[in-house]
């Protein structure tokens, strides 16, 4: 007899333990499937940061979406760790969003007049950046001042989520999902998705969510409609540096980010979805785990270029993985074109850490209501983040959404 469940989640990355702990905290029965372990995929490398002010959000929905996101973490973190005895790592200082050259300032810029609305942040010259922190380098023209900015561990935030989530009463299961179980549409009624197929067996529930990032449309082909993510390369390095830790949340846009962890270590990255010079995205076809030195090389030297003294510091880890990115670089959130009982919840792109867990409010509002009616009401007009956008796209183009990720 299959085992039977109210939602099946594929995927324990940020974004699929996101998804099991709001859909279980509101008293559904809730298996969570993984292939390998939790975190093995996007959610292990990732840096972190909850910034705004990334060429990833576009004014509107995006940014909407983005600044929900942010506003959960004040309150989620607590409970995470209450609940685990985790220290997650949680970080919330002023950011300096740098410009070392035109381009970037001009970039910096152009933006600005729509975030002022939302975040409170102002361009301050290059010779106020030295006041704020003396050791960055002299290249420096300018930058946004953000007076608040945030970051944290985002392996101890996928964990934390998960043990969460089983404390509540979800329940893990170890195993590599084949395939779904489903009722084939009858006339101009839609189809349905009654299950999942696994190696040990099937297993019966009302809900399937695909949370799995990059291996989504392994499993979303079989309905006809096949999820358009594409895996997006990037590498980070861990630093340790003895002087004093930064006392603000550096980023540039050519340069990615510069952070001082709590836990001593300085992060250095991204290679994000183009090299130095913005002229090659970092795109392929399969999920990529391996360091290379020519990342290496590329990531100290922009770090040296924002901050000197790092040339005297040690290289404690070099991380490299692929991120799900989707062919307009927001993500993909809602029930699959045609067919009911099955939702998607992928193509965060470098994001997942940031909307991980507004993704999983969203998908537990529409496996419980229907649609985006959070007690907390949340202002994300979710019809902007629809996997139907995609429906009659044939041949999706991700070169401009490579291009523009930072991290």
């Amino acid at each position: 007899m299959a085992e039977t469940v109210d939602v099946a989640v594929v995927g324990a990355g940020v974004v699929g333990c996101s998804v099991a702990y709001y859909l279980v905290s509101r008293g559904l029965s809730v298996h969570l499937y993984e292939r390998e372990a939790i975190g093995s995929g996007s959610s292990a490398h990732a840096t972190g940061s909850l910034s705004l002010l990334g060429a990833e959000f576009d004014p509107g929905p995006s940014f909407q979406l983005a600044l929900a996101g942010y506003r959960e973490f004040p309150t989620l973190v607590p409970e995470l760790e209450e609940a685990t005895g985790m220290n997650l790592l949680y970080q919330r200082r002023p950011s300096l969003r740098l410009a070392l050259d035109e381009e970037e300032e001009a970039f910096i810029k152009s933006v600005m007049p729509w975030q002022q609305e939302h975040v409170a942040m102002e361009w301050i010259d290059g010779d106020t950046v030295k006041q704020i922190e003396p050791r960055l380098s002299e290249q420096i023209r300018g930058a946004v001042y953000e007076e608040e900015s945030a970051q944290l561990d985002s392996y101890r935030l996928n964990l934390a989520l998960a043990q969460a989530a089983e404390k509540k009463g979800a329940e893990l299961q170890l195993r590599k999902v084949n395939g779904l179980t489903v009722q084939q549409p009858s006339n101009k009624l839609s189809g349905r998705v009654v299950g999942l197929r696994t190696g040990d067996g099937e297993i019966s529930c009302h809900t399937v969510v695909l949370a799995s990032g990059i291996w989504s449309p392994q499993l979303s082909s079989q309905l006809g409609f096949r999820v358009p993510v594409r895996p997006l390369k990037g590498e980070r390095l861990l630093l340790r540096y003895e002087g004093e830790p930064l006392s603000v949340l550096i980023s540039s846009p050519k340069r990615g980010h510069m952070i001082s962890r709590l836990d001593g270590l300085l992060s250095v990255g991204s290679t994000g979805g183009r090299d130095y010079d913005h002229q090659e995205a970092h795109l392929d076809t399969q999920y990529d785990q391996q360091p290379t030195e020519g990342a290496k090389l590329e990531l100290l030297g922009r770090a040296l270029d924002v901050f000197p003294e790092l040339a005297g510091a040690e290289l404690v880890q070099q991380l490299a993985g692929s991120r799900p990115l989707s062919p307009d670089g927001k993500p993909i959130i809602g029930p699959v074109p045609g067919w009911e009982g099955i939702f998607l919840a992928t193509g965060h792109g470098t994001k997942g850490i940031h909307l991980g867990p507004i993704t999983g409010q969203i998908i537990a509002d529409y496996v419980t209501h229907g649609g985006c009616q959070s007690p907390r009401e949340l202002p994300v007009p979710t019809n902007d983040f629809l996997p139907s956008r995609f429906q009659d796209v044939e041949s999706p183009d991700f070169t401009a959404s490579g291009l523009r990720t930072e991290e």
